[in-house]
């Protein structure tokens, strides 16, 4: 059975999983001490048009991440890309973190952001990264960031009206959860807006990402420079080990 995010707080809690889950690659681990493998979602939605393909661009990306966490930390995700969409809540909730990536902006109904709204209050989180370069939809713009704008300035209001959008400080937890990241977000692409957080009753509930990231796991050496993909695995690292572990 698929482990969820409060079991997986339990574990952590009791020991069964050490070291917040992860531990950084050269470290004593042991693949008997690792959870259950947890599944890794990616969220289905309608882009800005009409669009009902944009949401799922280069799922590679998706694989070559867990590959790494495989290799490099005692995370233990399921090797599988699942799709949960975002019209559905019983889709969500079946995921204790959600991935949504894009170039163009997000078209959510009223109902949609509902669910999204109710994803997070059960204790979901929900990581929403730019994929800034729109070759084929929005015009090739490296400086365009349609969506992170759109989720920042609109969605993200919508979803949790009582939540803070903030931009987080190279000293928040989340640069330093598995891998130091002390010069913050690593920028692949776009304009570096610098990672924000979605604040709700002590607890953060989404991150928004304007760097593209997940470019850096599909492609990253080759697109952007040598080290790149590794800056970028270990941010999405870090992404996974705060939000499954966040105790608030």
């Amino acid at each position: 059975m698929p482990m969820n995010r409060q079991t997986f707080l339990r574990l952590v809690a009791a020991g069964g999983a050490s070291a917040l889950a992860l531990r950084a690659f050269g470290q004593a681990t042991s693949a008997s001490a690792a959870p259950t493998a947890t599944p890794w979602g990616r969220l289905r939605y309608r882009s800005l048009g009409g669009d009902t393909t944009n949401w799922g661009v280069h799922p590679q990306g998706d694989l070559n991440f867990i590959d790494h966490l495989h290799e490099n930390t005692t995370v233990r995700l399921d090797r599988r890309w699942n799709v949960a969409d975002v019209a559905s809540l019983d889709a969500m909730t079946g995921h204790p973190m959600l991935f949504m990536h894009g170039e163009r902006p997000p078209e959510l109904t009223d109902g949609e952001c509902a669910n999204l709204r109710e994803y997070l209050l059960r204790g979901g989180f929900l990581l929403a990264e730019d994929c800034v370069v729109g070759s084929s939809t929005m015009g090739r713009n490296t400086a365009n960031d349609f969506f992170f704008r759109r989720m920042a300035e609109y969605d993200l209001a919508r979803i949790l009206p009582e939540g803070r959008l903030r931009r987080l400080p190279n000293d928040h937890p989340v640069f330093h959860a598995v891998f130091d990241q002390p010069n913050g977000l690593p920028h692949m692409q776009g304009t570096p807006h610098g990672l924000h957080g979605l604040e709700y009753q002590g607890r953060l509930v989404a991150l928004l990402s304007p760097s593209d990231i997940h470019c850096g796991w599909t492609s990253g050496d080759n697109w952007f420079g040598p080290g790149k993909s590794r800056e970028a695995f270990r941010m999405g690292a870090n992404f996974y080990t705060f939000a499954m572990t966040q105790t608030a």
